[in-house]
């Protein structure tokens, strides 16, 4: 996924995007670390009944997310300050093949999970999204249309990182919010939310870009 090398694209607001993506990368340590015991402990009482039907199918969602996690971070920050010459191209297949095989796995765990159809729906859209998101940022490179792969990356990786915002929301909140449904209404809040909130934000960069 290769953008036109642009050096220092972003100027004065670099400080701020290198802030903003370490930051993400403190709440990405934080979802591995959550997650490590089932790499660790391959057993039916680290995964829970719920997860151990579906062990594989999960190792295949989590590997696939870590990778497009990890690598995705890299990658905005690569081309977003216009560092897109060969690491950025094989880090972007990389991204690619982590999309990949976290959306078998967790298309997946989506059809398969026992629970409420507002939740199982909820994660299938999810992958369906992060198919469409991913599948557009790779169809725009490979025509050159640099601005567009730029945004539709960002929408990616949003989707990506819902994942992470998930466990996040739901470690913090599901036990203090009495609701009923939550973790259904949070399956599509998880990325719809972000989504919505980085479309803005790309839209209001193309307006300040555009001439007066």
């Amino acid at each position: 996924m290769g953008l036109a090398a642009q050096p220092h694209a972003l100027g004065r607001s670099g400080p701020v995007l290198l802030a903003l993506l370490g930051a993400l990368g403190l709440v990405v340590l934080y979802f591995v670390k959550d997650k490590v015991h089932f790499f660790a402990d391959f057993s039916e009482p680290s995964y829970s009944p719920y997860f151990w039907p579906r062990r594989f199918g999960l190792l295949l969602h989590i590997s696939g997310g870590a990778v497009a996690i990890s690598t995705g971070l890299v990658q905005l920050w690569l081309g977003l300050t216009g560092r897109t010459h060969t690491l950025h191209r094989r880090l972007g297949r990389l991204y690619l093949a982590g999309v990949a095989a976290g959306i078998v796995g967790g298309m997946y765990l989506a059809v398969t999970i026992p629970g409420p159809f507002a939740y199982s729906s909820g994660l299938l859209a999810l992958n369906l999204a992060w198919l469409a998101t991913t599948g557009m940022a790779y169809v725009s490179i490979r025509r050159g249309v640099v601005a567009q792969h730029r945004a539709w990356m960002i929408r990616s990786y949003t989707v990506t990182f819902a994942f992470v915002f998930f466990r996040l929301v739901a470690d913090t909140l599901s036990s203090r919010i009495a609701v009923p449904d939550f973790t259904s209404a949070l399956a599509w809040g998880c990325w719809a939310v972000p989504l919505l909130v980085a479309e803005v934000m790309i839209q209001l960069r193309a307006l300040r870009q555009q001439p007066v």
